[in-house]
């Protein structure tokens, strides 16, 4: 078939295709798993689970970003219509789908930050991390992010195109920032996701079997979390850079065309991502299992109550886990702040991780793309 690419419209020649029919059923399946789960999980986030610590506010923080991204979809669908005009509202879709996706990817890089701090430096870490802070880096994300993308937004001429499926969304400079930033994401990820495998794997040849199981179902989360975020994330952005180096070397049409399908065919997968953060979140998270499992066990009337217990009492088991969890880190750190007032002041040979890797481990929450640690 011959190609009708022209440079304002990406999607002239695909039409009689399958490849829109393929994306278009792909985004509505995403869409109406993505919407409940995810909406789900930012209610009981924020309303079931009274107690906040620095993990649960980066996981809500990124439950709500991926909720916002699917409200943006929609808009990706109406835009690639035949027919379809850019207008104010395209342009604020567009916008919530860039923030949303970076902000998003932003998040988990930084609660896998947080678990590594957590693990390798436990003593300082107690100084260091508080719900507080976890809330300023999420902000300070979200204003990064949101700045950047209004930015660029605002210096595009008049005529330039910012909407789904333009083949101008993104110039060379967006795009080549876009690459950066993700990269260095994975970077610090990477890093920070095979730090903590490298010492679990250590620990768990010395653990008691209790603690040892404890270990392994930690190794699957981080490794889950990790495989998770490159399988989502990394196609997109190989298809970016190839439609970058497409830009710099004035690659035919029919190239161009094929990129810009590949770049169609990955953003689904990323946009799939939601949906298995919000899996996740149920996997992983020992306490959202609890709401989640108790709230579908109640009749319709009583589900704003738990158990005979009002939202938030102590006496919620979620709660007395946590209380729990946070005793579990207390103990490992007094036995560590032992170990350093009667050892030598010299640092430790090999694994430097406290007395009990399993009992840090099981006092930090969960993430999706990083949950339970």
């Amino acid at each position: 078939m011959a190609s009708s690419y022209s440079p304002g419209n990406c999607t002239a020649d695909t039409d009689s295709r399958v490849l829109p029919q393929v994306i278009k059923v792909s985004m509505c399946l995403i869409l109406a798993l993505g919407l409940p789960l995810n909406g789900l999980g930012l209610w009981v986030f924020c309303c079931r689970l009274r107690r906040w610590t620095e993990t649960r506010v980066y996981m809500a923080n990124l439950v709500a970003a991926d909720f916002l991204l699917l409200l943006s979809l929609p808009g990706a669908l109406l835009g690639r219509e035949q027919g379809a005009r850019e207008g104010p509202l395209c342009r604020v879709l567009q916008s919530f789908y860039y923030v949303n996706t970076y902000v998003s990817m932003g998040l988990i890089t930084a609660i896998a930050v947080d678990r590594y701090t957590a693990l390798r430096f436990p003593l300082r870490a107690r100084a260091w991390r508080s719900p507080r802070r976890a809330a300023l880096t999420c902000l300070a994300l979200w204003l990064l992010v949101s700045g950047a993308v209004a930015l660029w937004a605002s210096l595009l001429p008049a005529d330039e195109n910012f909407c789904f499926g333009r083949c101008h969304t993104r110039d060379t400079r967006t795009l080549a920032f876009s690459l950066l930033f993700f990269f260095l994401l994975l970077l610090v990820l990477s890093f920070c996701s095979g730090q903590v495998l490298w010492h679990l794997l250590r620990e768990r040849t010395r653990a008691s079997p209790q603690e040892a199981g404890r270990i392994l179902k930690a190794l699957r989360v981080v490794a889950a979390n990790l495989a998770t975020f490159v399988l989502c994330f990394l196609p997109l952005h190989v298809a970016l850079m190839a439609k970058l180096v497409a830009k710099w070397t004035e690659a035919t049409d029919p190239t161009i065309q094929h990129i810009a399908d590949f770049v169609r065919v990955a953003a689904r997968v990323a946009n799939a991502n939601c949906c298995l953060d919000a899996i996740s979140y149920y996997f992983v998270a020992t306490e959202f299992q609890e709401e989640v499992g108790a709230i579908l066990r109640m009749p319709w009337p009583f589900r704003g109550r738990m158990r005979g217990a009002p939202v938030g009492d102590p006496s919620d088991r979620g709660v007395r886990e946590a209380a729990a969890m946070e005793s579990n880190a207390e103990g490992a750190a007094h036995k560590a702040l032992q170990q350093v007032a009667q050892g030598p002041t010299d640092p430790p040979q090999g694994n430097s991780f406290p007395f009990s890797t399993a009992s840090m481990i099981s006092s930090l929450p969960a993430h999706s793309v990083t949950l339970d640690l």
